[in-house]
């Protein structure tokens, strides 16, 4: 009989707690809302510290940004990817072929939650998932409260300038060019007179740096995914993924798991103490 690893098992219980409307020709290729069309795709680089008490340990993983007309996308590389080749599986009827092969694993992400900029107008749409629930909470796009400097450094091939903002329980660094007049950037910040091409907070827990831009002649298609998404605030999903951190043995018993996967469910969730956000 095939083994697999907590976090395996935990998104198998997801499919079938949350998803009961779905049928299997539903796993990757689901419902989708197009909210607009983007020719420019933007990529970053992640690096941060998920434990508090063990800050020489970094990650790394890329992350995407499609510029459209009106909206914007941002999320994992990864996962954009996987999604993509995984609904071309089903649609070829390769899905079981898919699921059991390399890119399953080639395509691993930390990080499934979408960033809409602009959905609706003016607003920024939040979703992710936290077990058992799907959710979409909603921010006003003008959050961030720059402060501009004069301050000007070259970074790769760009002149860039330095503005600085609080959000989320940090102080944010950023680096923008006006070569790109582009007013977005990674995560949830925009607003700048440029694209922010560098990011981190004052501690270096999170850095964001840009490595690839590209215009497509192909048009990338800007989806909402119809998940049934439950609405709320973005306090209570702060407060519903770090019950969810806290509560994570009883997640992995009801989704099957022995008492060693028990464990390393919890040790490993344990290490994941530094959210972006508070």
């Amino acid at each position: 009989m095939k083994k697999y690893n907590i976090a395996t098992i935990i998104c198998l219980y997801v499919l079938v707690q949350v998803l009961p409307f779905q049928t299997s020709a539903q796993f990757f290729d689901f419902p989708t809302k197009v909210l607009d069309s983007a020719n420019l795709s933007i990529t970053y680089s992640l690096a941060w510290k998920q434990d508090t008490n063990n800050l020489e340990q970094v990650r790394h993983e890329n992350m995407i940004l499609l510029v459209g007309q009106k909206i914007s996308l941002f999320m994992s590389k990864n996962f954009y990817t996987r999604r993509l080749l995984g609904r071309k599986a089903e649609r070829e009827g390769r899905l079981h072929e898919f699921l059991d092969g390399p890119e399953m694993q080639n395509f691993r992400t930390r990080y499934s939650y979408k960033i809409y900029k602009n959905y609706p107008a003016s607003r920024y749409t939040y979703t992710d998932k936290v077990m058992p629930a799907f959710l979409q909470y909603e921010e006003n796009l003008d959050v961030f409260n720059w402060q501009l400097t004069d301050l000007v450094d070259t970074i790769g091939d760009y002149m860039a300038y330095c503005a600085y903002t609080d959000y989320g329980g940090r102080h944010w660094v950023a680096w923008y060019t006006t070569d790109i007049p582009v007013n977005d950037g990674p995560y949830k910040f925009r607003g700048l007179p440029g694209l922010i091409i560098r990011l981190y907070d004052d501690k270096k827990q999170y850095v964001f740096d840009m490595v690839k831009m590209e215009r497509s002649d192909e048009v990338l298609l800007i989806e909402f995914d119809d998940m049934g998404w439950m609405q709320t605030s973005r306090s209570d999903f702060l407060k519903a993924q770090e019950n969810f951190r806290l509560d994570i043995i009883n997640r992995a018993k009801e989704a099957g798991a022995d008492n060693e996967s028990q464990q390393v469910a919890v040790r490993n969730m344990s290490r994941k103490n530094n959210p972006i956000e508070f």
